[in-house]
């Protein structure tokens, strides 16, 4: 089966109805998913940040860094898999720069900030189509936001990473139906949460128990190909 490389092409009017549900949201920029395609192994992340809006591609930032380190210790490349994530616009937050004299215009400091479930929903149209062009036999969420997207909020990185689940994924029953919520859908995945590259960067307890996931994957992964 010839491979190619890119992002899985998703109609435009699936996109257009995603983009209308997030009117009014603080979201900016739209990224696709990019990888191999179709790819045995997908990992969804939670949002593009600043950097990967300005360079159109996934994870380039600081947490692309750690995840080069994920796919190192794996023995994979962004060659092998499919990068996604539950939102495909930027969650942004603005604050007035302290400091400013007065009658001086004051600066607007924009950062980061976690999806909300509503953001995650508008965006969910784009992850199913993915998923079904794709066509990964494991998926990897990385942090809450992808591993709520994909089995709802019951559990969360902390109770489940590091081991495999079998079972199907959420996605909405009506994708042209703007009050469409999820449901199971009937395939079933491997689902082998991951604690998000970027957890790592902040809280650097974390690298013991992630190279320990990291090498519980690759096994997992090993065993699936000589199965």
């Amino acid at each position: 089966m010839k491979v190619e490389f890119g992002s899985a092409p998703v109609a435009e009017e699936v996109i257009k109805e995603c983009l209308h549900r997030s009117e009014g949201y603080d979201l900016e920029g739209f990224l696709l998913g990019q990888g191999a395609i179709p790819a045995r192994i997908m990992f969804v992340g939670e949002a593009p940040g600043a950097t990967e809006i300005v360079e159109g591609r996934p994870f380039t930032g600081q947490a692309g860094k750690v995840l080069e380190e994920y796919l190192e210790k794996l023995g994979l490349t962004r060659q092998d898999i499919y990068i996604s994530s539950a939102v495909r616009s930027r969650p942004f937050k603005d604050k007035v720069v302290a400091g400013a004299a007065i009658g001086v215009i004051p600066r607007i400091s924009r950062s980061n900030r976690t999806p909300t479930k509503n953001e995650v929903l508008a965006h969910a149209a784009i992850l199913d189509a993915e998923i079904e062009y794709v066509q990964p036999e494991v998926i990897v969420p990385m942090g809450n936001i992808g591993l709520h997207r994909l089995i709802g909020s019951h559990e969360t990185i902390s109770s489940l990473h590091g081991r495999a689940i079998e079972g199907p994924i959420q996605r909405l029953e009506d994708p042209e139906d703007p009050q469409s919520r999820y449901i199971f859908g009937e395939r079933s995945y491997s689902i082998f949460p991951l604690y998000h590259p970027a957890a790592v960067i902040y809280n650097r307890s974390l690298q013991e128990v992630i190279e320990r996931d990291l090498q519980a994957l690759k096994h997992f992964l090993a065993a699936k190909n000589n199965s």
